[in-house]
């Protein structure tokens, strides 16, 4: 069933060169895969994470500059807790195929299918997603003498789909002699772009630290589709979702407000940032709807979204919820070792409708030389939707280069062997002088 990733990168790209640039990513970017959402001065990525936390670099001299040549491009997959999905289906498209069936016959597929699809339904899914700012973002300028802290300009990218079942019982048509099903698979995709500008500056000077404060304007650009394919015409299923994401999406325009703070000290540092403070929200285009004025397996799967109108929302709204990140750090006095913890304080939804709410824990050696590397190792887990967790490391090599993964820890059984339900990798390229 190798057309299951197939469809899902095809309908994914379809989706991505919709849009004219990048998105708000909902899968950690660059090294945040390992170290979690906190602001390490050490990578320009800091800056999408809380939005004090460029200003920090203040920390390290007047005037600093930094930029990703590529700062991340990744990819990453998870699949519901079901052994070996894809060699299941294809027995069960055997059994809708077969021909010329007694009653008998249609009732022993019945009845070892049945259980199938309602596990299916439950549990059967695959997701795919990629993600990367765009060459040369983001962009720092930290002056103390000039602008009084620092900006920050950033453009980032990522594209999900998900492909799910709506399962429905098998029945035996007496006519056609075959057993027939109303289940349908759902593919949900979402590509979000996001430009942004930020600024952050010392708000208080203590005895023992200094407080820093952000602010980030976000502006988006949201595509978002989805579609269904009957599984009674399953051969065409990839051509049909292909041909539907295929088409000009409804690009939806939207704008968020960031605020951060941080409190730096000799060796740690508390930060919070507070994202998407006014909850832009963004329609999908509607499905189940017009099926008249369409024709063939269009219209079929048409009619087929309305039969599951107690089940899926034909007409569904994403909402970028607010949300308050919480992080804290203790260093060496180099500020090279390091220990961190980040935590989500409530769960949100990213454009599929699943829910994210991250705890991370990291440490590691964050190197200031060319010639010593870097690593990084870590602990990761979705509080919220399927709740999975992941075992992170990562590497820096002449302070340009990065390298992280995050290995999930639930498996799946494939023809005898375990497999991770997920893995996540991104590799990126940045200079900070």
């Amino acid at each position: 069933m190798n057309w299951v990733f197939i469809t899902l990168a095809a309908v994914g790209m379809s989706a991505a060169t919709s849009l004219s640039f990048a998105v708000p990513v909902f899968s950690p970017t660059g090294s945040s895969l390992t170290y979690g959402s906190i602001s390490q001065h050490q990578t320009v990525l800091s800056a999408t994470n809380n939005p004090a936390g460029a200003a920090t670099m203040l920390e390290k001299g007047d005037g600093w500059f930094g930029f990703g040549l590529l700062s991340s491009v990744g990819v990453g997959y998870e699949v519901g807790p079901m052994d070996n999905l894809t060699d299941r289906i294809d027995e069960f498209q055997k059994d809708l195929d077969k021909k010329d069936l007694s009653i008998d016959d249609a009732n022993q597929v019945i009845e070892r299918t049945d259980a199938f699809l309602v596990e299916l339904g439950e549990s059967g899914y695959a997701s795919v997603h990629t993600a990367l700012h765009v060459p040369l973002f983001p962009l720092i300028f930290t002056s103390k003498n000039t602008l009084g802290g620092s900006l920050t300009f950033d453009m980032n990218a990522s594209v999900k789909a998900k492909l799910s079942v709506l399962d429905r019982p098998l029945k035996f048509n007496s006519t056609t002699e075959q057993v027939e099903t109303g289940t349908a698979f759902y593919v949900k995709t979402g590509a979000v772009a996001e430009g942004s500008i930020g600024y952050s500056k010392p708000l208080i000077y203590g005895f023992s630290g200094t407080l820093y404060g952000g602010i980030k304007a976000n502006y988006y650009q949201m595509g978002l589709r989805k579609a269904l394919a009957a599984v009674a015409i399953a051969d065409d299923a990839e051509s049909v979702l292909r041909d539907e994401f295929n088409k000009t999406p409804d690009i939806q325009n939207g704008y968020g407000v960031d605020l951060g703070l941080m409190w730096m000290a000799d060796n740690y540092r508390l930060g919070a940032s507070f994202k998407n403070l006014n909850s832009p929200s963004f329609n999908y285009e509607v499905v189940g709807d017009h099926c008249d004025q369409q024709t063939g397996a269009a219209s079929d799967n048409c009619y087929s979204s309305q039969t599951f109108a107690n089940e899926i929302d034909l007409t569904e709204q994403y909402v970028m919820n607010a949300n308050v990140s919480l992080e804290g750090a203790v260093f060496s006095d180099s500020k090279n070792w390091f220990l961190a913890a980040a935590a989500d304080t409530s769960p949100v939804n990213d454009p599929l409708g699943k829910q994210h709410q991250w705890i991370s824990l990291s440490t590691g050696y964050a190197t200031s030389s060319w010639i010593v590397p870097g690593f990084r190792l870590g602990y990761r887990k979705n509080m919220a939707g399927t709740e999975q967790s992941y075992a992170t490391f990562g590497f820096n090599l002449f302070k340009i280069v990065n390298f992280d993964a995050a290995y999930g820890l639930e498996t799946i059984e494939i023809d005898g062997s375990k497999y991770p339900r997920s893995a996540m990798a991104n590799l990126g390229l940045e200079f900070l002088f």
